[in-house]
């Protein structure tokens, strides 16, 4: 990474930190061991083996502050959906430390693994996975469902999901009765129902027209700025990561440059350099 980059990133920290303090919706009744929700450490993948080996991310450091909008955008192949992985726990790095709220990863099995993505992380996909037979506010509420008694539903923080996106008058409805967009928000809402600390979202606006991509990002940056929400968002659109406080810039695995609440021209232009 270069110097340019690393400043950006002390000077992404700093602005976080002062942000988050005081709000705490997201992670509510959690004690914090660490500022940041997400850090990463010196973290390398490779897929494949021997000579057919790749490497996917190399030597890659990143500290995300609680509440706060990260955008991570790349060309094919520069290692984005990668980071999300190891980021989020879905997988192992060959080197290097996560923490997720101060927890590291590494010595953690899979049970472990699974129990803490299940209580301390959302996830947002492309790909919806909401269970068709099911009504908006089931889809929404599976998570604490599956996780029994380590998890309790607070009605009022539904209410309040259902409200903030615009999905309080279809809750009883199933998602064969929804728009794209409205199905992407039902999403949204099942990755905050437990109140995790941290939301991995990849491509999240993808296979939305331009009018619900837009309500996508709105609501994910009303969370962030409302609730303290801390957001890691993959993407490939500029206009996606220009809602966001700070875009991750990677190619051949390396972070290689951050930019900071920069509009969308500005985030293409920095992409075409990168070949993208």
């Amino acid at each position: 990474m270069d110097e340019h980059a690393g400043v950006g990133i002390r000077r992404y920290e700093e602005d976080g930190a002062a942000r988050s303090g005081a709000r705490g919706r997201a992670g509510a009744g959690r004690a914090r061991r660490s500022p940041w929700a997400v850090r990463l450490g010196g973290v390398t993948k490779s897929h494949g083996s021997g000579r057919a080996a790749v490497t996917a991310l190399d030597d890659v450091t990143a500290e995300l502050p609680y509440g706060t909008f990260t955008a991570v955008m790349g060309p094919s192949g520069s290692g984005k959906s990668t980071l999300l992985h190891c980021a989020s726990g879905l997988e192992r790095p060959d080197r290097g430390t996560v923490e997720i709220a101060g927890r590291d990863l590494g010595p953690l099995n899979e049970r472990q693994r699974t129990e803490l993505r299940r209580e301390r992380v959302g996830f947002v996909f492309q790909g919806l996975n909401l269970l068709p037979a099911l009504t908006v506010e089931q889809n929404i509420t599976l998570p604490v469902r599956l996780a029994g008694r380590r998890l309790r539903l607070d009605s009022g923080w539904l209410d309040e999901l259902l409200t903030r996106t615009g999905l309080a008058d279809r809750r009883k409805h199933r998602p064969g009765e929804l728009s794209g967009g409205q199905q992407q928000r039902v999403a949204i809402a099942r990755a905050l129902i437990a109140r995790p600390e941290v939301v991995f979202a990849d491509e999240p606006t993808g296979a939305l027209d331009t009018a619900s991509a837009r309500n996508v990002l709105e609501l994910l940056r009303q969370l962030v700025d409302d609730v303290g929400q801390t957001v890691l968002m993959v993407t490939h659109d500029p206009v996606a990561a220009s809602y966001a406080d700070a875009v991750l810039l990677l190619a051949d695995g390396r972070v290689t440059d951050v930019l900071h609440r920069a509009p969308a021209v500005a985030i293409a232009e920095r992409m075409t350099r990168l070949g993208a």
